[in-house]
């Protein structure tokens, strides 16, 4: 419905708007020589620097803060000074603090450090991929790792070896990110660095002489040894502590910082500027917001997809649909003010959520609309939570198997509620007005009965299969031929069935469990992690080839998506390169396996047995013919009235027969007259028929 569509965008636009009124924020004057960090009067000039003042545990409202400064320089061309004052903690997220040091090695702005008090983990990070670096005297930095075991390493099978693996990531993703400054540290420094990292690393300060030269040099064990026996000398030797934490004088000696200031009003002298031109932006609503977003943001987007997948089944534009747009909105919000979304995924984001709304409203049974928007939600969701697209190292890897396996549970999580509410809201007074019901025994008349006696009395017959069951067909029952459709099992024509249950007008079979060599033997299948996922890619490309066969409105594209996903979700989880291998291969393998079916496979021998087809021209009226009703063709052009709400589906009296409709998206109240516009098999499409 283009109502529908019209009320997402309206939303999407008032969303868009609070999103860049979250952005801006006034500037206030900092005086560097008053009480340190605290904010003056608003600035009168442009400011040339960027102040952000960060202490204690950097969580997700500093985080914020830091983007937002980072975007501002970026906007008005300035430079961003971050004072670090006993900042840092334990208890960082670190896919936040792995998204500000990517925005910090990215931006084009002119980033400083400066350090007072004791600045460890996530803040020492920040410290070492900034440009320049400036130490107060009471200076202590380092311990990015803590040494001691996290609490899924101690219930690891074993835990030294899990944590061996974590230091050692670190280190790696450590010295990528300072391979990646525009001025490299000194190999001292570097060490020094790397050693903040990897707390396993014992570094001795000594004077070594070599040729007559003393210097005083940053060694590692392995190296000690190694200029001793060389016939270097080697005296003073002096253990740093582990994890290594340096100071003022220390990081100043070996490189790794600038310089070290008397104190805090000597840096406008260091940078050279003004001191009035410093500023420092303001505390904003979004900030405030960001920390209960960060506690919310699982249960936004459970009940956002909750309350689309009601709207769907409820008619017109109503509160479900906005709610779940803003709650969808309030999400990937959080995800934009820590730095972990950009625009463009929160665009795409929206744009899968129009696309599905166009195979559900507008264009059902394309298929394709519905694919892509799947693809754009599952794309979006991932990147919305991690600042690089594919990982680079170990730790960018934990963290995508982690979203992953996030996006899953969602899924799975989603697709449970909505099937709990589907059975429990029919039932609850007023919410059951919401939802479709069947026409009253009053309104049958002369017609055919919603369900067929006679279908009722075959339960526990029992006939062979006259017709593939793929799964609808055609069975045999004492010479009378009955349609039929069975739980998903393919059976062969000849196969002995019973009729399991009616449903309607729907008869469900099974395979004759009676018959000798009826139950399969059990399949020999592949064993661990890599049988696993093939199995899953082969469901996923199978459930592909299904919605194109059968409408679902986009239910059976929602689960090929999530058996996808999960083949990719193990492979990750086995290795590296075999993830990667299968998101290469089911990139290349859905397009191609979609236009198969929707382009081949009905043009191919094994297509024409797998679909029904309509009765030949020139059959004999007396024949048995195929999936298509004479009498159900012969209604085209027809006129009516509606017997049910058609919210599409639903019932209509045409030629004073009951018969089961459908629209085209639309909705339509009870008598209300319609004209059938199209038969396609057995599926009869009605439209208005006063326009």
């Amino acid at each position: 419905m283009v109502t529908t569509l019209l009320g997402f965008l309206r939303c999407w636009r008032c969303l868009a708007l609070a999103l860049l009124g979250a952005c801006g924020g006034p500037v206030a004057r900092v005086d560097l020589a008053a009480a340190a960090g605290q904010q003056g009067a608003a600035s009168v000039q442009e400011p040339l620097v960027l102040l952000i003042t960060l202490q204690g545990k950097l969580g997700t409202q500093e985080i914020a803060r830091c983007h937002r400064s980072l975007r501002e320089a970026e906007a008005r061309g300035l430079r961003v000074v971050f004072r670090l004052d006993a900042a840092g903690s334990q208890g960082e997220d670190q896919g936040d603090i792995q998204s500000l040091l990517d925005h910090l090695q990215q931006t084009p702005v002119d980033t400083t450090a400066v350090l007072q008090g004791r600045v460890v983990q996530g803040a020492a990070a920040l410290a070492l991929c900034c440009k320049t670096i400036y130490c107060l005297p009471n200076t202590q930095w380092g311990e990015i790792q803590k040494p001691e075991q996290e609490l899924e390493e101690l219930l690891a099978a074993d835990p030294d070896a899990e944590l061996a693996t974590r230091l050692a990531s670190a280190r790696e993703a450590m010295t990528t990110r300072l391979q990646r400054r525009a001025t490299r540290f000194r190999p001292d420094a570097e060490k020094l660095a790397l050693a903040m990292v990897d707390p396993r690393v014992q570094l001795v300060a000594a004077t070594v002489r070599e040729g007559g030269i003393e210097r005083q040099r940053l060694l590692e064990a392995t190296e000690l040894t190694a200029l001793q026996a060389s016939g270097a000398k080697v005296f003073g030797e002096r253990k740093l502590p582990r994890p290594t934490i340096v100071t003022a004088q220390e990081a100043e000696d070996f490189g790794l910082c600038t310089a070290q200031l008397s104190d805090l009003d000597s840096l406008a002298d260091a940078l050279q500027i003004d001191r009035t031109r410093i500023g420092e932006l303001t505390v904003n609503w979004a900030e405030d917001m960001v920390g209960w977003l960060e506690l919310l943001q699982p249960f936004l987007l459970v009940a956002g997809f909750l309350l689309l997948l009601i709207e769907v089944k409820t008619p017109g534009v109503g509160l479900p649909g906005l709610l779940g747009v803003v709650f969808l909105g309030l999400a990937m919000f959080h995800s934009y003010l820590v730095g972990l979304a950009e625009i463009t995924e929160i665009l795409v984001f929206f744009l899968g959520i129009a696309a599905i709304a166009v195979e559900i409203f507008l264009l059902p049974g394309t298929v394709v609309f519905g694919a892509v928007g799947f693809l754009c939600l599952v794309l979006a969701l991932i990147l919305s939570q991690q600042s690089f697209v594919l990982p680079s190292n170990a730790v960018e890897e934990s963290i995508l198997l982690g979203n992953l396996a996030n996006l899953l549970l969602l899924f799975v999580l989603v697709l449970v509620l909505g099937a709990l509410l589907w059975r429990l809201l029919p039932k609850v007074p007023y919410f059951n007005r919401l939802f479709l019901a069947p026409p009253e025994p009053a309104l049958a008349g002369a017609g055919a009965p919603l369900v067929d006696v006679g279908a009722v009395a075959m339960v526990g017959r029992v006939g062979t299969a006259a017709t593939p069951l793929r799964p609808a067909g055609a069975i045999d029952i004492d010479g009378e031929r009955l349609d039929v459709v069975t739980e998903g099992e393919f059976l062969a024509a000849g196969t002995r069935v019973r009729v399991l249950y009616v449903q309607g007008n729907r008869v469900v079979v099974g395979q004759d469990s009676s018959q000798p060599g009826a139950a399969a033997p059990p399949r020999a299948g592949e064993r661990g992690s890599v049988g696993v996922v093939l199995l899953l890619c082969i469901v996923g490309l199978l459930l592909i080839v299904v919605e194109v066969m059968f409408v679902s409105f986009g239910v059976v594209a929602l689960l090929a998506g999530v058996a996808l996903l999960g083949a990719v979700f193990v492979a990750f989880q086995h290795s590296v390169a075999f993830g990667v291998t299968m998101v290469v291969t089911e990139s290349i393998a859905a397009p191609l396996v979609l236009g198969l079916a929707m382009r081949l496979l009905p043009k191919t021998r094994f297509g024409k047995q797998l679909i029904l087809a309509g009765p030949a021209s020139g059959t004999a009226a007396g024949a048995v013919g195929g999936a298509v009703d004479p009498a159900q063709q012969a209604l085209l052009k027809r006129h009516g009235v509606t017997v049910s709400p058609l919210r599409p589906s639903g019932f209509a009296r045409i030629d004073g027969r009951r018969v089961d409709v459908t629209t085209r998206g639309e909705m339509l109240d009870a008598d209300c007259q319609v004209v059938v516009i199209e038969v396609t098999h057995n599926r009869v499409v009605v439209a208005r028929a006063d326009r």
